[in-house]
C-alpha cells in the first residue's frame, strides 16, 4: 500500500489573490477519482486553515502574459528559466494554468494552523469507466473539503488563542503549546 497526496486545485488554489483564501478551484476533470476507482483507494478529503493568514499579499499573482513590459512573452517563448509555476499535467493544453506567486510579506508570527480529516471515502464500489458516478464522487469530496474549511474557520472563532501574539506569549511563558477550541464545541458548531 502506498499513501498519495493530491492537491486538485494545484498551483493555482495555492496561489490565491487576496480576497481568495480558503477558495477551492478545482479543475472540471475527474481523472484523479477515475484512477482511485480503478485502484480501490481509499480517499481521505482533508481541509486546512491558516496557511493564508500568515502572509499578506502585497500583489496578486499574476499570468505571465500579463507582466509588463514583454517579460510574459519572453518568459514563455524564450525558453527562460521560469518565474511562475505551471500545472503537473500531461493532458493540460492551456498556458493560462501558469501563474507567479504573489507578492507578499510574512506575518510577524505565523497563524495558527487547523487541519480536519474528512470521513474516508471508499471507491472499491465505483466504476473508472463510470464517467457520471466518477463526477458524483468528485462532487461530494469537493464539498467535504469545503464544508470542513467553514467548519474549521466558524471553530477558529472559539479558539482563545487565535491571536498570534496571545498564543506566542503563552507558548514562551508556559513553555508547551497552548490549547485551542475543544473537540467539543467544534463537535457543537457543526451540528
Amino acid at each position: 500500500r502506498q499513501a498519495v497526496l493530491h492537491f486538485p486545485g494545484g498551483a493555482r488554489e495555492a496561489y490565491h489573490g487576496r480576497d481568495e483564501a480558503y477558495k477551492l478551484f478545482w479543475p472540471e476533470n475527474i481523472d484523479f477519482i477515475r484512477t482511485a476507482a480503478k485502484f480501490n483507494a481509499t480517499i481521505v478529503p482533508i481541509s486546512a486553515i491558516g496557511a493564508a493568514d500568515s502572509a499578506n499579499i502585497l500583489l496578486d499573482p499574476l499570468n505571465p502574459h500579463e507582466l509588463p513590459f514583454g517579460l510574459g512573452k519572453r518568459i514563455l517563448n524564450d525558453n527562460l528559466p521560469p518565474l511562475s509555476v505551471g500545472t503537473a499535467r500531461f493532458d493540460e493544453k492551456s498556458s493560462n494554468s501558469i501563474r507567479t506567486p504573489p507578492l507578499l510579506i510574512p506575518t510577524l508570527i505565523p497563524a495558527r494552523h487547523y487541519f480536519l480529516f474528512g470521513r474516508p471515502i471508499r471507491t472499491h464500489h465505483l466504476d473508472y469507466r463510470d464517467k457520471e458516478s466518477c463526477k458524483k464522487v468528485y462532487k461530494e469530496i469537493q464539498g467535504e473539503v469545503e464544508r470542513g474549511i467553514d467548519s474549521l474557520l466558524h471553530a477558529r472563532e472559539k479558539d482563545p488563542f487565535k491571536i498570534s501574539l496571545l498564543r506566542y506569549s503563552f507558548e514562551q511563558l508556559y513553555g508547551k503549546a497552548a490549547p485551542t477550541f475543544s473537540v467539543i464545541d467544534f463537535n457543537t458548531c457543526n451540528k
